[in-house]
């Protein structure tokens, strides 16, 4: 595995960027991961190894650039600093839109032809948490450059918001696969079902699936909610998207 860190350049600054791709060369089907509210740390990446492993070129972006380069959320359970902690992260998502992330997006794809291995066209999205939301912007922002995208536990995917990424749907090309955890405050069931109700009308393919006895954050290693079975479910979805659209 290759692993290196490039910073893409964006209308605001640069992005520094993750990516971890296989050392048997390309060109590579690319896979761009857009982090979790707690930012990027060694979880995600273990995922863009896993991702890598079958043979794609997997870009992390921290999403948080125009604030820092370094965001990563400090303990929360059962910490005296856990509030406060709390309070970082969501100033940090509160500095990022849907908009800002497809346009982050669209630097990502504009950079690709000039990355060694990395095979330039479509790409598949995987988002996470409140990217759930931003795979879903990007897709509908971008939809002749989107081969398709999953969304994991995403959050804020219906809002009373003008940008809601509910009401994008309509613009959206690419396969999408949305799976939520049983048990989510952030995103509660009857929520699920109002979304899956919309998706049914939506000019796209899609999927729902919520997994059974899960938690938020089930796919993560190192956020207290790792569900193994439902992990590796996770993948084998994803993967399976990836082979039909990416190659």
């Amino acid at each position: 595995m290759i692993e290196r860190e490039l910073d893409i350049a964006t209308q605001d600054g640069a992005m520094n960027t993750y990516t971890v791709r296989p050392d048997d060369g390309g060109p590579l089907p690319v896979v761009l991961m857009l982090m979790d509210a707690p930012g990027v740390r060694e979880g995600l990446r273990e995922i863009c190894r896993r991702i890598s492993q079958s043979g794609y070129y997997v870009l992390l972006p921290n999403l948080y650039y125009r604030t820092t380069r370094e965001f990563v959320l400090g303990p929360t359970r059962n910490h005296p600093d856990g509030e406060a902690n709390m309070k970082k992260m969501f100033a940090m998502v509160a500095s990022i839109s849907n908009a800002k992330v497809a346009a982050d997006t669209g630097a990502v794809l504009d950079v690709l032809p000039t990355l060694p291995d990395a095979r330039p066209g479509k790409v598949g999205l995987v988002g996470y948490c409140m990217s759930g939301a931003f795979v879903t912007a990007a897709a509908a922002k971008h939809p002749d450059r989107i081969a398709c995208f999953a969304s994991y536990y995403g959050t804020r995917l219906i809002t009373d918001k003008p940008d809601s990424p509910h009401l994008m749907l309509g613009g959206i090309k690419a396969e999408g696969y949305y799976a939520f955890a049983e048990y989510d405050t952030y995103v509660p069931l009857s929520e699920v079902a109002n979304f899956e109700t919309l998706l049914a009308s939506a000019p796209f393919p899609s999927r729902v699936e919520t997994e059974l006895g899960t938690h938020h954050g089930y796919a993560f290693s190192d956020r207290g909610n790792l569900h193994e079975a439902a992990r590796e479910k996770h993948y084998e979805r994803m993967l399976a998207l990836y082979r039909r659209h990416t190659g």
